[in-house]
């Protein structure tokens, strides 16, 4: 006849509400980890590009305009009547630099872009199989448990039989 040292079944209920409780709280913890991994994917896939799309535009504008502005000064009809153009040459110069940054940027971005959505997947695989955990496994341990504590409840409190 096999004995069984059952000592005390509270325990494997604090461990049966403790298991409930760790399912719960990794499933909200791996749906935020999600969120943030789906919106730091949108910021270098979506906003971002269109940032420095945007930015782009303005530099290309800025730099049309002192274009302008120095052609203006360099019109004049003689050249004694001009006014100096250093400050517009600086103005056109500073321009480019800002369109070349600009066009920098949107290559990085694409690069970015790439390697986040990458690496991002990366981290939802095995965040998934968390998830299974947190929703399957976990749940399937705790209901395998209670099972298993009901089961002693009952042989705790059944009389020993007599030969």
């Amino acid at each position: 006849m096999s004995r069984s040292n059952v000592r005390n079944i509270d325990s494997l209920e604090d461990f049966h509400a403790g298991l409930i409780r760790l399912s719960s709280e990794w499933q909200e913890t791996a749906e935020e980890i999600r969120m943030l991994v789906r919106r730091a994917e949108a910021h270098f896939s979506d906003q971002l590009p269109s940032y420095w799309r945007q930015q782009l535009q303005l530099a290309e504008r800025e730099l049309n305009e002192a274009r302008d502005n120095l052609a203006t000064k360099r019109a004049a009809a003689r050249p004694g009547d001009r006014p100096k153009a250093t400050e517009a040459m600086q103005r056109v110069r500073a321009a480019e630099q800002r369109l070349r940054l600009c066009q920098q940027k949107q290559r990085d971005c694409r690069t970015w872009s790439l390697e986040i959505s990458r690496q991002c997947d990366a981290l939802l695989g095995p965040l998934a199989d968390v998830v299974e955990h947190c929703e399957v496994l976990l749940p399937e341990a705790a209901r395998e448990l209670r099972t298993l504590i009901d089961q002693l409840r009952v042989y705790a409190e059944q009389p020993p039989k007599r030969s």
